[in-house]
């Protein structure tokens, strides 16, 4: 049986809420021949960060950068989570990028994860792009905002040991830290 948070909306105005605070905060600087997903999931490892948010990029660019996005899937249309993995090769500016550090489960045991979105493009002859960032090597210098948050633990979705999901969709918990 689903857990509330998982259902869809019973109304227009209903939502899910959990209370949270702010840790340490850092300015996360990655430079050319960086892959920005190993580097942000490492930099959580090494300072021991459960959860944070990754707001505010500026500066940098990507060459090449494989993103997932979604699309239409023919084989079961009412599928709206299908997504397919594009790749642009061609130099792309970083516009705006956000996104997660958090944990996931493996189906073993909990791995961190980072869920991104951006947006690139700009220049180079190349068109406006965005998606879920899979891969992307940074040219030049691509900085960033990283908010570690505190008072929270996850919450895993009801199916997550049968789950086929590759990333099932995860809430969270209000908790007291130590």
């Amino acid at each position: 049986m689903k857990q509330k948070w998982e259902m869809d909306a019973s109304n227009p105005s209903e939502y899910h809420c959990v209370e949270a605070r702010r840790g340490r905060e850092f300015i996360l600087r990655l430079k050319t021949g960086a892959e920005i997903v190993q580097a942000v999931q490492k930099f959580a490892e090494e300072n021991h960060i459960k959860f944070a948010k990754i707001h505010a990029a500026f500066m940098g660019g990507l060459k090449p950068v494989k993103f997932a996005v979604w699309s239409p899937d023919t084989n079961n249309p009412d599928n709206i989570f299908h997504e397919s993995t594009a790749t642009v090769h061609n130099l792309s500016m970083v516009l705006s990028m956000g996104g997660m550090i958090e944990e996931r489960s493996d189906g073993q045991k909990r791995v961190t994860f980072s869920p991104t979105h951006f947006v690139a493009g700009a220049g180079w002859d190349v068109p406006t792009f965005g998606g879920h960032l899979i891969e992307g090597i940074v040219q030049g210098t691509c900085e960033f905002f990283i908010t570690e948050i505190l008072g929270i633990d996850i919450l895993l979705p009801s199916d997550a040991k049968s789950s086929a999901q590759r990333y099932p969709e995860n809430w969270f918990k209000q908790v007291k830290d130590a």
